[in-house]
């Protein structure tokens, strides 16, 4: 082996990202789907943050 590590791919860290990620019709249609389901996981996680603010 040598010395360099296998760097990380890029995270999508907002819904967006994801978002865009899953209607790039570029990608596979399985990765394409993982994206939509982390798109849909991080609006639902910014509901929570949300509701708890106001509560």
């Amino acid at each position: 082996m040598t010395g360099a590590a296998p760097q990380r791919p890029h995270a999508a860290a907002e819904p967006h990202e994801c978002k865009e990620r899953a209607e790039d019709g570029a990608r596979p249609g399985t990765e394409r789907l993982v994206w939509a389901v982390l798109a849909v996981a991080a609006e639902l996680a910014a509901i929570r943050r949300d509701l708890r603010r106001t509560r």
